[in-house]
């Protein structure tokens, strides 16, 4: 029989909701609110596919309203692969706007106007006339996409109104800068991708370490709700006085020794394998799992490791890249 409590305590630590606050995050929520106090107008962030984007996009929407309040406008768009319409340029906006209800009637200016009364709106709200759009999967923008979003901030810049789009996506989303430049695109380009970051995962121990302290002070989830229960003691009531942060050094050697046994070149840890074999850990060998023990060691900590996929993360966009620049 499943425990619905273990079942819900894994089920959270997938979830988005459930954000640790890496070093990457925290630079990042940084160097973005920098450029939404200097009014600049766009950015892109990019980087390999697992280390986290969304999550941080989650918490940089955070940082953004714990300094400006809650009501500050920030929508969060995630770009799908869709048709190149005006209509539904503005249709998948208004979506992620919160309107659920979009009339298939609705012309592309009648769905214009709303999305540009409802963002008014909301800038006006508030005292700094300001609206931040969040664009996940950002480079499956294509030139119409962007021009359409140009025309957008063309318009809200006539009711004074500054609109910050913050871009995020894979390395595609540089290429498509590299690209723009080449073609004299300026103006897309001084719009929305006049700064550039590279987003990583964990990079040294000590990242990971905060990351097993953040589980070590995690309560678990119960179908009334939050517990004061912590999930080392739920998971592992035997362990005695052993915390999920003794196991730092283990948990980083043997990442770094799965690394180097698949020949994985990239020097990050994405989070998503983190997680993933976090999960796989408490599931596999706590006290609802097939193998329980203890409390596990590096042995369980490197079957986790590469049952979460990490040994096939490599990422092949640089490796590419890199033999190809060899080869020039």
């Amino acid at each position: 029989m499943v425990d619905m409590t273990s079942e819900l305590t894994l089920r959270s630590l997938s979830s988005t909701d459930c954000i640790i606050k890496t070093k990457a995050i925290h630079q990042l929520s940084a160097e973005l609110l920098d450029l939404l106090s200097t009014s600049t107008c766009g950015a892109i962030i990019y980087g390999r596919a697992r280390i986290g984007k969304t999550r941080a996009m989650i918490s940089v929407a955070d940082s953004i309203r714990d300094k400006y309040g809650e009501n500050f406008p920030v929508i969060m768009w995630d770009i799908t692969d869709h048709a190149i319409t005006e209509k539904n340029f503005y249709t998948t906006l208004l979506m992620a706007m919160g309107f659920e209800q979009i009339p298939s009637s609705s012309t592309a200016l009648a769905l214009k106007e709303r999305v540009l009364n409802t963002l008014s709106i909301m800038a006006y709200e508030t005292p700094f006339k300001k609206v931040v759009i969040m664009l996940d999967e950002a480079w499956k923008f294509t030139e119409k996409d962007f021009s359409w979003l140009m025309d957008l901030y063309n318009n809200l810049n006539h009711k004074d109104i500054l609109l910050t789009c913050f871009l995020f996506g894979t390395h595609e989303l540089k290429d498509i800068k590299s690209e723009f430049k080449l073609r004299g695109k300026d103006q897309i380009i001084g719009r929305f991708m006049i700064k550039e970051y590279q987003f990583y995962g964990m990079k040294e121990a000590k990242e990971l370490m905060l990351c097993l302290v953040f589980m070590d002070n995690m309560p678990i989830k119960c179908a009334s709700g939050n517990s004061s229960i912590m999930i080392n003691d739920f998971f592992f009531p035997d362990r005695g006085e052993a915390k999920f942060i003794n196991l730092a050094s283990d948990y980083w050697n043997a990442f770094m020794n799965v690394r180097r046994e698949c020949k994985i070149a990239a020097e990050d840890i994405p989070m998503k394998y983190f997680i993933d074999s976090f999960i796989i850990l408490l599931q596999k060998y706590g006290r609802f799992g097939a193998d329980r023990v203890a409390f596990p060691t590096y042995q369980e900590l490197v079957i986790c490791i590469k049952e979460s996929g990490y040994g096939e993360s490599d990422d092949e966009y640089e490796n590419t890249r890199s033999k190809r620049k060899k080869q020039a």
